[in-house]
């Protein structure tokens, strides 16, 4: 069985966090109550989720990792200021996310496809990591399209994986019902606006904490030209 990843303390310079606006910008332990990331999966009921959460004035991300029944999850999730004109502009493929978890320095990929879920429409594909040979899922979902970017960019990125306990396969049918389980919470409609909690990067005590994602925080939030030219490109 593969050894649970150590995790890197992240060093964080004015210069490497949002391209953007950096304005209070921090990587935060996530106060018990404040977690967005549900994963409603049995084996996961009994145990406190660790979480991180990345936060500035345009966007807010939050890492979270599940361990119980044998089973291992972490996921990440970021979403933009509710403001009209600001997207997020993550770039990431399904394929190259399940390769951002220092989880899986070694993968076999397998089967893919998608589920409309919930939440949204998640792509997923199935993979066993090298060595342990434990059957895994990634999974990617991107919703609340801002109409007026060019790019159509999404608000909101959900991206992680899932890896059964040792000797558990996985199949289409499991997996559904996985991404069923995720849920963020306060979200009754996947258009609801959201603004980024400046208080919790700014509460006493806060210090920066460690995940297990090699490029988190992405701190990708942009502001685009809508086709009025309502507003400036950030960067």
């Amino acid at each position: 069985m593969i050894g649970i990843p150590n995790f890197a303390i992240l060093t964080l310079a004015a210069a490497t966090l949002a391209a953007c606006n950096t304005t209070s910008a921090t990587v935060v332990s996530t106060p018990r109550d404040k977690g967005l990331i549900i994963f409603e999966s049995d084996e996961f009921a009994q145990t406190t989720p660790k979480r991180v959460t990345f936060v500035d004035s345009w966007q807010e991300e939050e890492y979270v990792r599940f361990d119980g029944g044998g089973a291992q999850s972490e996921i990440i999730y970021a979403v933009a200021d509710e403001r009209d004109s600001v997207v997020l502009d993550l770039k990431l493929t399904l394929a190259n996310s399940i390769g951002t978890w220092r989880a899986n320095s070694g993968v076999r990929l397998g089967k893919k496809g998608s589920f409309e879920a919930p939440l949204g429409t998640f792509d997923y594909q199935l993979y066993r990591q090298n060595g342990s040979n434990r059957h895994c899922v990634g999974f990617l979902n991107e919703w609340d399209y801002r109409a007026g970017d060019p790019e159509t960019r999404p608000a909101k990125t959900l991206f992680g994986y899932y890896c059964a306990k040792t000797g558990t396969q996985l199949d289409k049918r499991r997996v559904t019902g996985l991404l069923i389980d995720i849920w963020i919470d306060g979200i009754n409609r996947t258009d609801i606006r959201f603004t980024p909690r400046l208080t919790i990067a700014s509460r006493s005590g806060a210090t920066s904490t460690a995940t297990g994602n090699t490029g988190f925080p992405y701190a990708t939030a942009d502001r685009f030209v809508d086709a009025e030219g309502e507003m400036s490109s950030g960067g």
